[in-house]
């Protein structure tokens, strides 16, 4: 029976990828794949330069090198991503979480106590990350995760069950007219926030495999999704909340405007780990919003 040598199969994986990603990064997608596939550690071949695959098991890889070609992420081919030493579930439906949201993620529990009755959202929760990172590292805190896709919530439910974690998941629309929510202590978001037009830069496997709708906005409306979330933090905030937004690099002092135009304070825009303004956050006023706007008759307490 014929035997390919592990090497020679990485060395074909990083010439056929060297124009889509980087060295080190083709080198850290090998390793995803032999680790799912065969548990192999990263220095295997450093100890066993002669490992050798038998040919089912070498197609597996050349299988998921060709759907690599097609500009698949390697998440979505072993159907996993690691977000704050959890290992979630992911699929086309949702966003693959990145290093990025994991900043935000201990920005928050970095800044508050998790004293109970603490209430958070999660809009726009996609695989669940940012509620089940929160949620398992304050135990007693309510967190609801909020999504348009019911196929998103289906890959987080799944997320939460595995991690034997409660957070409550709804299906809905912040802007939906008339809906029932409590108020919160904490919202926080990683809503679509890339301009339309700037699609045609970006990584093949990013702009053709993962969703577009948790992607992109329009050009001609980069802010729209942060002013509706404003408008239902009018109704939904405690006085004194706060709120957490991840958001695109040229967006910052735009966003610190729009919590400024609406009365929120100590608003600070943060840095990621590349250097990019990538979240704000603000408190609410510690008096309550105005009624009209506020619309406290709607407000419930979960």
């Amino acid at each position: 029976m014929k035997e390919y040598l592990l090497r020679d199969i990485r060395t074909r994986f990083r010439e056929d990828l060297k124009d889509t990603y980087p060295v080190e990064e083709i080198s850290n997608i090998f390793h995803l794949l032999t680790s799912h596939y065969f548990g192999f550690p990263r220095t295997l071949l450093a100890v066993e330069p002669q490992k050798a695959l038998q040919a089912e098991e070498a197609a597996l890889l050349l299988e998921a090198l060709g759907k690599l070609k097609d500009n698949i992420p390697v998440q979505y081919i072993t159907g996993q991503a690691f977000f704050m030493d959890m290992e979630l579930q992911v699929s086309p439906a949702v966003l693959i979480p990145r290093p990025e949201t994991e900043e935000l993620v201990r920005w928050i529990l970095g800044s508050h106590l998790p004293a109970p009755p603490l209430r958070i959202l999660d809009i726009g929760t996609g695989s669940g990350c940012i509620a089940l990172g929160l949620k398992k590292n304050w135990e007693k805190a309510t967190v609801i995760a909020l999504d348009l896709s019911a196929r998103a919530l289906e890959v987080a439910r799944d997320n939460a069950t595995e991690l034997q974690l409660e957070v409550r998941f709804r299906q809905g629309d912040i802007r939906a007219p008339g809906s029932r929510w409590p108020v919160f202590d904490i919202l926080v978001s990683n809503p679509p926030y890339v301009p339309a037009g700037d699609r045609k830069s970006m990584q093949p496997h990013v702009a053709e495999s993962e969703p577009a709708e948790a992607l992109f906005v329009p050009d001609e409306a980069p802010l729209g999704i942060y002013k509706d979330i404003l408008g239902f933090a009018s109704r939904h905030l405690n006085p004194g909340g706060w709120i957490y937004l991840e958001i695109y690099e040229a967006f910052g002092e735009a966003i610190s405007e729009l919590l400024r135009g609406a009365g929120y304070s100590n608003i600070e825009v943060k840095k990621d780990i590349f250097g990019k303004d990538r979240f704000v956050r603000g408190q609410a006023p510690a008096r309550p919003f105005r009624e009209d706007a506020a619309g406290a008759n709607q407000n419930e307490r979960p």
